[in-house]
């Protein structure tokens, strides 16, 4: 009970924060420079969650699995870097991920 109460209650306060940062500063009244910005927060967040996921199974295999861990990471690279296409390179990232996850 006192679990359910503890994740009920950071639910509240994640919310509550949410609405807070929604309602006191809405995006059309920040800085130019940071709007612009926002544009990469979403993909940004993405290759991080997927990067640790990355080192997390790098630890965790053997070697040669994290030669294949750094082979994706750079084919991840290569797409993001000639595609310049951030949706491209993290929907990539998140299929490698997966796909490594499912067999190991």
């Amino acid at each position: 009970m006192t679990a359910l109460a503890a994740m009920v209650a950071l639910g509240a306060v994640s919310w509550l924060l949410r609405i807070a940062f929604i309602t006191l500063l809405p995006a059309d009244r920040l800085p130019t420079r940071l709007q612009d910005g926002l544009e990469y927060l979403a993909p940004a967040v993405l290759a991080a969650i997927v990067a640790v996921e990355l080192v997390g199974l790098a630890r965790d295999t053997e070697p040669l699995d994290a030669m294949a861990l750094a082979a994706a990471s750079t084919a991840i690279g290569v797409v993001a870097y000639r595609t310049r296409n951030l949706s491209l390179a993290c929907a990539l990232g998140a299929a490698v991920v997966l796909i490594l996850d499912f067999l190991t």
